[in-house]
Parts: C-alpha cells; structure tokens; sequence
C-alpha cells in the first residue's frame, strides 16, 4: 500500500476545505461584524491547514502513476476526515450532536443534502452547510476525472464524450484533467449566482443557491421570494447539473476568443471571432444533438414532465396552467439532478407521481455530471443489450454490436456495466435490511438506503418515510458509510478492500 500517496490526496483535500472555510469567515465578518465568530472559523481553518501540511510532508515523493489499491483507500477514508473537520462549527455551537454532525457533513459532502440541521439555525451555519456541499462536488469531479476511472474501471465514461477523453493513471494527465473540470465548475457556479441575482435574490442567498444546484446537494432550505423567476433560475442550473462537465468543457473552450495576433487591427479581430463563433457555435450544436446521453436526458424529462403536468393540470390541484408547469418542472428537474430540492407542500404529489420521482432520482443525469443514481448512460447500455439480445435469440446467427452515438461499447464495458448493476441492487438491498433492524419500517429503510446510495437525501420525506435524525447512532453511522460507498460506487469499496488483503497474503507469503 501506498501510503504517501494516499497522505498526499488527503493533505489537498483538507487544503482545500481550509481555503473553502474562508467564505463564512467573511460573511461572518461583513455582514454580522462578529470578529469572534469570523475568528472561529479562521481557527477551524488554521487547523485545517497545519493537519494538511503535515501529511503533505509525511507525502512527500515523486509518483509517475496512481496505484490502484492505494487510490481507492483515498478516496473512500477521504471523507470520513474531511467529515470530522466539517462537522466542527455545527458541533461547537451547539445545534448538533456530535454523531449528528457527522451525518449531516457527510450528506453534504456527498451532496446528499440530508438536512439534519433544524431549519431555525443562523445563516451562517446555512451558508457552510452550502459551502460544503460545493466543495465535495467538486472533489468528485476531480476524482471523477482522475482516480475514479482507474479504480472503477471507467464504467461508460469514456462513452459519455464520444471518445473525445483520455484517461489514465499517469499524474500528469491527471493534474491537466483536474484543472479543466475546475475551471468549468467554477466559470458554471459563476453562471448559477448571475441567474439567481437575475431573478431578484440578495448577493448571499443568490451564492448559497448557485452552490447548493450546481452541486446537486439541495436540501430543504429555499430562501423567501416573490417571484416565480427565483424557481425558474433554479431549474435552469440544475439542469446544468444534470449535464456532463466534460462536455461542457469543449463548448466552452471552443467559444473562447483565439488569442491576438499581431499586425491586425481590433476590428479585423473582431471580425474574425465572430466568423469563428458562428463556425463553432453550429458545430457544438451538433456535437450536443449527437450526444445520445443528452438527447436522452431531455427526453427522459419531457416525458415526465407531460404525464405530471396533465394530471396536476387536469385534476384541477394548480388552476393556474403556469404553476402546474412550473411545478412540475421544478420537482422533475430536482430529482432527477439527485439534487432533491422541495418547496412548499408535497400533499398534492400523488403515488403515480412518488414512483415515477423516485425512479428518476435513481437514474439520475450524465455520467460526467455531478449527479447520483444510476446514470443514463449505463441505463442505455443496459437497454440496448437487452434488445440486442432478444434479437440474437430469434436469429441465432447474426452478429450485434452495442453503440452509444457513434462510439461502439466493447463487451468488457458491457459486462462491467452488467456487474455494477447487480451490485448497486444487491447493496440496496442489504443496506435497506440493516437499516431495518436500527428502527425504520422495510419501506423506510429501502426509501433511506436508496436516498444514500443515490445522493437525495430529501427522497424519505418525499416517500412520507421517516427522516434521519429518527435512526439510532448505529443507524447514523451506517448511513455515512453508506453515502461514501454510494457516491463512489461500490467497486471503490471492494478494490479498496481486495488491495488491502492481496497486501496482506503477499507479506504473509
């Protein structure tokens, strides 16, 4: 086992979380004056940032590749510290018990956005609550792009960009990848907060929203508004959400100005860029319709969206043809982004309705998004070779072959897709009968064991199922380790655990 790279991913992780700590320091000290309450936060941080150094000099070495038992023993123990050091400011001022603050920056982490925090504590607890949900999402898409195909096989995300990535162990691709989903998650917050300061929130609560949608946390908390524009602002960054960030990548880079050339003038540049917008603005627009995971992701919403609509719209609960849609919408949208965002009563949400949510926020968005669940993507795959072989049965002699756009999917990809589908059932499953055995109903447990492994922690109440402050401490700590494995898929857990045992038999041996 590799332990100075795994100290050395832990030391980033916890510097980061250290610069994210610097947010409710200054809102702490602009807005409520409190130099004390600011000096709180500053000293979780300075704590944040001499553990991190530490490890970074226990780290110390020249790695040319990630080890693959080694990169999934980070990752999985990489959130339980940070949960440690998160649940802090809600354990120190006393609105959460140590085991629930735990739970709760868990959920956070994985963006989850379980909710344990009472909705009557300060903003500011509220604001951290938000910041750590932007920074585990943005954890996992760093490992998403690095560690995770490595230590998961890619699983179809490869697929997910027609081809257009690569990707691999060695540190130097994984340092280029790391740096463009960075600076497309930052350049898609940016784009979250200008939406919502648009539809007529404050500077805060415009942040605290772009935060908790673009990371997929969600959570109940929703500020006050009088305008519908505030809900139509949220749909529009969730369904960024959904999107994969890779592609996201390309379009952007694409639409960005060439630099200047010398001996030209400012407007034969000009010129020249708009010719060059024009060009890649309609070939992005292919590259999008082409994208079968996208088409797929649209259509999967517009179908909910018109079987909801005409029975809210028809059985007379929202008169108002506007509200019906917008509710719709916003309900579709937040589930299946996993972000699970509720707002108002869910009484009118009829059983047709829960079932129909509650399979949307399984299959979840892109795979190169920041959503849980399922993903399209392995969803296609699994219809696809499903007909393909039904009609192998009925001719026995023809030869299929599994495409997903243009890009064909080799049968190990298959058969990795087919075991990770047994898997996540079979841990569904379990999870829901230890759950069972802590308090909660069957059905409670299957509605919680699903909400963790699919990142929507708002999908119990939803359920009318019990929440999860009512679990015991067992339960509570079964469910973090639950919202791990479940935002890191199950094969990280059982590498992790193979490597650590190959280890063992090898030094025995």
């Amino acid at each position: 086992m590799n332990v100075k790279m795994i100290l050395r991913i832990w030391s980033q992780a916890l510097l980061s979380m250290s610069v994210t700590l610097l947010l409710p320091a200054t809102y702490a000290l602009v807005e409520l004056g409190g130099l004390d309450t600011a000096a709180f936060f500053s000293a979780i941080g300075l704590a944040l940032v001499v553990t991190g150094v530490v490890l970074q000099n226990f780290g110390v070495g020249r790695f040319q590749r990630a080890p693959l038992a080694a990169s999934a023993v980070s990752i999985l123990l990489m959130y339980p510290l940070l949960s440690i050091f998160g649940s802090l400011p809600f354990t120190l001022t006393g609105w959460l018990s140590p085991i629930d603050a735990l739970l709760e920056t868990a959920g956070d982490l994985t963006s989850a956005g379980l909710s344990i925090l009472p909705e009557n504590a300060p903003y500011l607890l509220i604001l951290w609550q938000s910041a750590l949900m932007w920074l585990g999402s943005l954890l996992f898409l760093i490992i998403l792009v690095t560690i995770l195909p490595e230590v998961s096989g890619c699983f179809g995300i490869s697929l997910s960009l027609q081809g257009g990535q690569n990707f691999g162990a060695i540190i130097g691709q994984m340092n280029l990848m790391s740096v463009r989903v960075i600076k497309v998650y930052l350049t898609l917050t940016l784009v979250g907060v200008a939406a919502f300061m648009m539809s007529g929130l404050g500077g805060w609560d415009s942040l605290v929203m772009a935060m908790r949608c673009i990371s997929t946390g969600g959570g109940k908390f929703f500020p006050a508004h009088d305008s519908y524009h505030v809900e139509y602002a949220a749909i529009f960054v969730m369904l960024l959400a959904c999107g994969n960030f890779l592609l996201y990548y390309r379009v952007i880079y694409t639409l960005l100005p060439p630099p200047p050339e010398l001996g030209l003038n400012w407007f034969t540049r000009l010129k020249q860029y708009v010719l060059r917008l024009k060009r890649t603005i309609i070939t992005n627009a292919k590259l999008v319709a082409a994208n079968e995971e996208a088409v797929t992701l649209y259509a999967a919403i517009f179908v909910a969206l018109l079987i909801i609509f005409t029975r809210l719209h028809v059985q007379g609960i929202y008169f108002d043809g506007n509200e019906a849609f917008r509710r719709s919408l916003f309900t579709i949208v937040s589930f299946m982004s996993t972000t699970g965002i509720t707002f108002g009563s869910t009484a009118h949400v009829h059983d047709f309705d829960k079932f129909f949510i509650f399979l949307m926020a399984t299959t979840g968005g892109c795979i190169g998004s920041v959503t849980g669940g399922f993903k399209i993507i392995r969803l296609i795959v699994l219809i696809k070779i499903t007909a393909a072989e039904v009609r192998k049965t009925i001719h026995p002699r023809m030869m299929t072959a599994i495409h997903v756009g243009a890009v064909p999917v080799p049968m190990k990809t298959v058969g990795r897709i087919l075991g990770f589908f047994f898997l996540s059932l079979v841990t569904m499953f379990i999870c829901a009968a230890v759950l069972s055995f802590t308090g909660p109903t069957f059905s409670e447990a299957v509605s919680m064991s699903v909400a963790c492994l699919s990142t929507v922690g708002n999908l119990p109440g939803l359920c009318d199922a019990a929440d999860f402050i009512a679990l015991n401490d067992f339960g509570k700590i079964f469910c973090i380790v639950i919202l791990v494995v479940g935002r890191l898929e199950i094969f990280a857990l059982l590498i992790a655990v193979a490597g650590v045992r190959f280890r063992r038999r090898k030094s025995d041996w």
